[in-house]
């Protein structure tokens, strides 16, 4: 740094974040991707990743390692506007996370295995890192709003996923393998009721995150 220049903070935070981010979720994915026992929304082997919860986290460390590259070539907190789009998604997915454990898996659940064990690094501590980098950065120019619903395609994927397999096996009855979030517990009135809001979480996310016109 050149003497009497002011450090760039938000910088420092961004880096600093999306460092923590990737290397949590990078234990925490391995982790799980190791184990043999299973437990509540913990699987061992590849079958991690059917999980929501794991996919945006992947997601999101990916965005962040990416943005932390930028970050430590270019020196700056402000990142070009498809690098930036790219970590609003990431950290719009991981909020989504974060939100549907508290609102709706914590209850239903209990909050004790929500926050225990690798599930602490993926359900609070790297959304809670990848949404206060998100704060720090700031793209190149302002965004359009039109641009945050971009943030939806990952949760979208997912969703025509995780519909998909539950109707495909459909008996009258959700079955707790493949519709192991819940969502269609209820029927599939409830359960698509339940997606719009996960949508709608997202999308507001990033609408609150992006830094816009």
């Amino acid at each position: 740094m050149e003497k009497g220049k002011t450090p760039d903070i938000r910088r420092i935070i961004l880096l600093l974040t999306d460092i923590l981010v990737v290397l949590s979720v990078t234990w925490s994915v391995t982790g799980m991707a190791t184990i043999r026992s299973e437990g509540l929304l913990v699987s061992g082997g590849w079958s991690a990743f059917k999980y929501y919860t794991v996919l945006s986290n992947v997601f999101c460390a990916l965005a962040c390692l990416a943005s932390a590259i930028c970050c430590m070539v270019r020196k700056t907190h402000v990142l070009p506007k498809g690098l930036y789009l790219f970590r609003l998604m990431g950290s719009s997915v991981v909020s989504v996370t974060f939100v549907v454990v508290l609102i709706f898996l914590g209850p239903l659940y209990g909050y004790g295995p929500m926050f225990s064990g690798v599930c602490f690094w993926l359900h609070l501590f790297a959304p809670v890192m990848g949404i206060a980098g998100q704060i720090a950065c700031e793209p190149e120019k302002p965004m359009p709003v039109k641009s945050t619903f971009w943030a939806l395609v990952p949760t979208f994927a997912y969703g025509c996923f995780y519909i998909g397999v539950n109707a495909a096996g459909w008996t009258g009855t959700a079955d707790p393998k493949t519709d192991f979030y819940a969502f269609l517990r209820w029927g599939w009135a409830v359960g698509i009721l339940m997606f719009m809001v996960v949508f709608l979480i997202n999308w507001l996310a990033a609408f609150i995150l992006a830094k816009r016109k």
